[in-house]
Formats: C-alpha cells, structure tokens, sequence
C-alpha cells in the first residue's frame, strides 16, 4: 500500500499565516498608519532636500545623488516580528521595531555620507535615537552604510506623538553592492550559499578600497 504524504498541517499552516497577516493589514488600517508614514517621509523628504541644495552650494557640485523611502508592508512586518520570536502584532511591532518607515540617502563619496548624517542629526525637531556605523564597522557580510533611528514628531488627534524612522545614508558604491548582495543571495536559497557569501565580502572590501581611492582623488582635484 502507497501512502501519500499528508499535507493538511502545511496547509493550516499556511492558513494561519495569512490569518496573521490579514490580522496587522486590518490593525494598519485602523490605525491610519499610512497616513502617518506619508506625513513622516513628506517631512523628511523636505529636509534631505534642503540639506542636498545647501551642500551643492558649498561645494559646488552634486552631492546626494538619490533618496528613496518605503513603509514596511504587512508581510515584511510579520516576517520579521517571526525572526525577532516575537508575537506577530502590529501594536507590538510598533514598539519593537525602528524600521516601520525606512529612507535611503544615497552620495558619492564616503565624507558626504558624515556630513549629511551631521545636519540631520543638527535638526531642533528630530530626535537621534541610535546610531549604528557600519561602514566604521561593516556587518559579517561586508554590507556598509551608515543608519540613524530618529524620532520624528507628528501631531495625531491634536496629540504630539513620535514616529520613528531608519535613515541609511551610503556611498552608490555601497548601494551597488548592497542591492546586488540582495539580490543574488539574501532572497534566494543559493547552493553553496557560504562560497557565494564569502565572495561577496571579498568584493565588499574592494569597493570599500575603491570609495577611499576616489576620495583621495577627489581632494587632489579640488586642491588644483
């Protein structure tokens, strides 16, 4: 006699994972939580702004080189709530996780990255509330950025309430890196995953070598 596997606990897995996902899409809505990631990223939006014009003007060249924003949708939340062995609840997550609005500052060379991270942290209405340098001190994969967490104040119900917000600003060469690390294994089951892996931090490493080179360059150029 064949017997076929049973997939029903797969299934009603499945079920209630879906279940758990619908349930913080509903909490989301409630909550009016796009509305408010909207207003947050509108305001900080401004300001990179700003920051970009002034520093153009005091270099006389083009220094942030791109901005990109996103609000973590229902599924990267529950994921990363299941990661963290926490209970996968939208009220939760929003004390437990930093990362719910996200914004990307991307420059050219790595003494922009600085600067920018200091006129955002000069700002009377922000709040830094961590830091963490990874390009001081790259992560086990060889990714590089630097990010802020910063508490942003928004006015909800004639309320003042703090969002927070991770910032990453970074070189394009650590973005090239990062996206293609993304990419080419953080998304896929790779087969020899620790070869692949172990490659891409050699490759890290030099482009790290290659952002010092062109900013060494750079300073010889303006000192002409």
């Amino acid at each position: 006699m064949t017997y076929l596997p049973d997939n029903s606990n797969c299934r009603n897995g499945e079920r209630n994972i879906k279940k758990e996902i619908e349930k913080i899409r509903n909490e989301i809505n409630k909550d009016q939580y796009y509305l408010h990631c909207q207003y947050v990223m509108g305001v900080l939006a401004v300001k990179v702004k700003i920051i970009g014009e002034q520093l153009e003007s005091k270099y006389n060249r083009e220094v942030i080189q791109n901005v990109s924003q996103r609000i973590k949708t229902p599924e990267s939340i529950y994921a990363k709530m299941k990661r963290k062995n926490l209970k996968p609840e939208f009220t939760l997550a929003k004390t437990k996780l930093n990362d719910l609005i996200g914004i990307r500052i991307v420059c050219l060379f790595v003494d922009d990255v600085y600067e920018i991270a200091k006129m955002l942290k000069e700002q009377k209405d922000l709040t830094l509330i961590k830091e963490k340098d990874y390009i001081a001190k790259p992560k086990k994969s060889g990714y590089m950025s630097l990010h802020l967490i910063m508490g942003v104040p928004v006015c909800i119900d004639n309320k003042m309430e703090t969002k927070t917000v991770e910032i990453q600003i970074r070189t394009t060469a650590m973005d090239f890196w990062s996206v293609l690390e993304y990419q080419l294994l953080y998304k896929k089951n790779v087969k020899g995953a620790d070869k692949t892996g172990k490659e891409l931090k050699e490759y890290s490493e030099e482009i790290a070598s290659l952002d010092r080179k062109m900013l060494k360059l750079r300073n010889r150029i303006d000192a002409i």
